[in-house]
């Protein structure tokens, strides 16, 4: 006898095969669902990324000028008496430093006539240094020749003071 199979039987195994591909396709996608789910959780678990400060804005280097020393003559009540003093200039911009650089002594003999004009008990305070330092800067920011524009000196800046 021949082994034959009737359509019946045939019909069983496909119809199992079916069943069996459908149930590993739902397991298939139950498995990627729940990995997704555990990556989706691990990675939602993660520190929120914290925003970036914003940038401070550049701010340029100050520009000084340096001057040399000064020594002047004082007329006090107790007699003659001199200043020396060392000066740094700071200034806005590279441009009021090429200018200050090319009326030097312009600058110089400003400075030199508001010390001597000065009294020793003047210069011995604070207050007095600092009304000093005001009007150097006042000065020294007026236009050196007509049709300049005026310095831009920002601070006088004393780096030795000595009163004898």
């Amino acid at each position: 006898m021949a082994n034959t199979a009737s359509p019946s039987q045939i019909g069983g195994n496909a119809s199992k095969r079916g069943r069996m591909l459908l149930i590993g396709g739902g397991v298939l996608v139950l498995a990627l669902g729940a990995g997704g789910f555990v990556l989706g959780s691990i990675l939602g678990n993660r520190q929120p990324a914290v925003p970036a400060a914003p940038a401070a804005p550049v701010i340029p280097p100050p520009i000084f000028v340096p001057l040399d020393a000064f020594t002047v003559n004082l007329k006090g009540e107790d007699g003659d008496r001199f200043l020396h003093t060392g000066l740094s200039l700071k200034v806005a911009d590279a441009e009021t430093q090429t200018r200050m650089t090319q009326y030097l002594p312009e600058a110089r003999s400003r400075i030199l006539l508001l010390l001597s004009a000065r009294q020793p008990a003047d210069l011995s305070t604070v207050d007095g240094k600092r009304k000093l330092a005001d009007d150097i800067r006042n000065a020294i920011n007026q236009p050196f020749a007509a049709g300049l524009p005026p310095q831009r000196v920002l601070d006088v800046l004393f780096t030795s003071f000595v009163v004898q």
